[in-house]
């Protein structure tokens, strides 16, 4: 259950020489919430979860835990998990002594070790795996020996810097769902940062886009994918963009839903592989995407009513 913000960041901003690498970089995560950040390649992404993990300091702002200021704390006092984009495992060691790295270093009883080693290993289905070596093992048992490893010692936030990146579109989808039941299961909250808009749409319980090291829009999941803020967001997000009496509308090229029947007037026509419409309706101006010529005044299933917020 989504209760108290677990993580604020606050305003961060982070410059590399004369290079601006974040500007006030700002968004709240819920207790138990899963936060997925988008944005392309040199976005950002890594830096905000480097900041959040303390393996970089913000030049200002401020990042708050459960209350606790944890800006400038310690990494291995701030309870963090991470997945690394290249997941990071130990190719000389075999899977149950990866799984027990964390444990092994903060130097826990060796009976704790195997207890829990063999609990996380169960928990998801990868007992009969700890005894081969990462070079055995399929891109998705990777993935899971990856995620085990950071689970076992009992992280309440976990941050995955595009975990799935390196994986086949079949095994992606597979860890997707993998993933959100690991967070169900183990109750924890999550931020996890992509490029891939199809991780956003089965993750996320909220959104953050980001471009430039800068938040563009904030918010709940459906919200953020169906009323894009502006052309910028719109974009990112798939969208195809157009100006008419001196507004800015998105029509999306596949995202067509079903409604209910309504009388409708053109006022515009983008004729293409699909023909991309503005109409007007007694709900308002929407667009509407269709393999089909629309007649005007017949009744159609709508897409979702914009223009953009701004």
């Amino acid at each position: 259950m989504v209760h108290l913000d677990k993580l604020k960041v606050d305003s961060i901003s982070k410059m590399i020489g004369s290079e601006k690498i974040l500007t006030d970089v700002s968004f709240s995560l819920k207790d138990g919430e899963v936060k997925v950040i988008v944005g392309a390649s040199g976005s950002g992404k890594t830096s905000i979860l480097n900041s959040i993990a303390g393996i970089i300091r913000p030049d200002k702002g401020s990042i708050i835990k459960d209350g606790e200021d944890i800006t400038d704390l310690e990494i291995e006092k701030r309870n963090i998990g991470f997945v690394f984009q290249d997941l990071g495992l130990f190719y000389s060691m075999n899977v149950a002594e990866n799984i027990a790295f964390g444990l092994r270093i903060r130097e826990k009883d060796v009976s704790e070790i195997n207890r829990r080693t063999l609990e996380i290993s169960n928990a998801l289905s990868i007992e009969d795996q700890l005894l081969k070596y990462p070079s055995q093992l399929s891109g998705g048992e990777k993935q899971l020996v990856s995620l085990a490893r950071t689970l076992i010692t009992n992280p309440d936030l976990i941050l995955m810097d595009e975990p799935l990146s390196s994986l086949d579109s079949f095994l992606r989808n597979s860890m997707r769902w993998y993933i959100k039941d690991i967070q169900k299961k183990f109750g924890v909250s999550i931020i996890y940062v992509t490029h891939d808009l199809a991780d956003a749409e089965i993750l996320a319980d909220s959104i953050a886009i980001l471009d430039k090291g800068s938040i563009l829009d904030d918010g709940e999941k459906e919200f953020i994918l169906n009323h894009p803020r502006n052309a910028a967001v719109a974009r990112i997000l798939g969208y195809n963009i157009f100006t008419m009496d001196g507004m800015e509308y998105a029509i999306h090229p596949t995202r067509v839903r079903a409604g209910g029947q309504t009388r409708i007037r053109i006022l515009y026509h983008e004729k293409g592989l699909k023909n991309n419409y503005l109409l007007e309706t007694e709900f308002g101006r929407i667009s509407f995407v269709s393999d089909n010529q629309i007649k005007e005044e017949q009744g159609v299933s709508l897409e979702d009513s914009l223009p953009l917020r701004e």
